[in-house]
This record gives structure tokens, sequence and C-alpha cells, in this order.
């Protein structure tokens, strides 16, 4: 008896478990807009009143019914792994992640360390000094601009690369 009431509270609960994952939909929104001194912001929240953006929804539902797409895999990859990026004015190498990443339509946040003395405070104690570009993709901590390593971090952290002509 004891045993068969173990057998029956598994199984109601396995299908219980079964049932609230077949309903969970993670989704994502971003908004795409150029700022005034023409900088391209990915973000997840809506821009500023009056600016005009793109927007655009990822949905984990093809994870959940056995699809793979680079759509679902971003998506994950978004709210698992953001990026961010610390930089400063007219910085070069800061430039170029910032291309690398729009390149492969990588949304990501910027901090400018050059004019933020919290965000000096954060960076040193991220790498333990002030250096830029220092991009974090989820729990990675990378320098420099190089984009092979940028770009095989982003795969590592769940990013599909992007194919020629996609997007």
């Amino acid at each position: 008896m004891r045993n068969t009431l173990f057998k029956a509270s598994f199984i109601v609960g396995t299908t219980m478990l079964a049932m609230c994952y077949s309903t969970t939909t993670l989704a994502v929104k971003l908004y795409k807009w150029v700022d005034d001194e023409g900088n391209i912001s990915y973000q997840d929240t809506a821009p500023p009143a009056g600016r005009k953006y793109e927007e655009k929804s990822f949905s984990d539902e093809g994870a959940r019914t056995g699809d793979t797409n680079a759509e679902v895999a971003r998506s994950r990859a978004i709210q698992e792994n953001p990026v961010v990026l610390y930089a400063a004015n007219n910085c070069d190498s800061c430039d170029l992640v910032s291309r690398i990443l729009e390149s492969n339509y990588i949304p990501y946040d910027t901090i400018e360390v050059d004019t933020d003395s919290s965000a000096q405070q954060e960076l040193i104690e991220l790498i333990g000094s002030i250096r830029v570009p220092t991009l974090t993709i989820g729990d990675e901590v990378l320098n420099g601009s190089n984009r092979a390593m940028i770009e095989n971090a982003l795969t590592r952290n769940g990013y599909p690369k992007v194919q020629a002509g996609s997007q």
C-alpha cells in the first residue's frame, strides 16, 4: 500500500511538473533605436518617448517543441548571458567591438567608464583595473577587440553564429 501511494504521488507530481513546463514560454522583446549622437542601442526596455524604434519579439516556443533555430537560441542567450560593453569616448577599439556586436545582431548595453566614476569602480571590481574595451558575456569577461575571440565567446555563451545574408 505504501509503495503504491508513493508511485501514485510520483506520477501525479511528474505529470503536474510536465504540465507547468509545457505552458511556460520564455519571451523576450528587444527595442532598437538610434540616439542623438548616432549610436545604435539595443535594449529590453522601450526607448525614450518620441524616439523612433524597431521592435522584435523572441520566444522559446521552438525549443519547447523540439525545434532548433537561431531565434530560439538567441532568445535564450539574451536572457541567460546578457552582453555589456565597458567603453570610453573616442576609443577606436571600443567602436570596433560595437561594430562586431552589431554585425552579429547582438543586443548589448554600453557603460561609458570615462564619464562615470561609479562605472570606473565597477570595472575595477570586475577586472582589477580600468581597461577598455572590456566585454562581459554572461559571467565571461573579455578584454580587447579581437573578432575571433569575441565571436567564440558569444558562441560559448549560446549566441548562434550569423549566417552570411541572414537577418
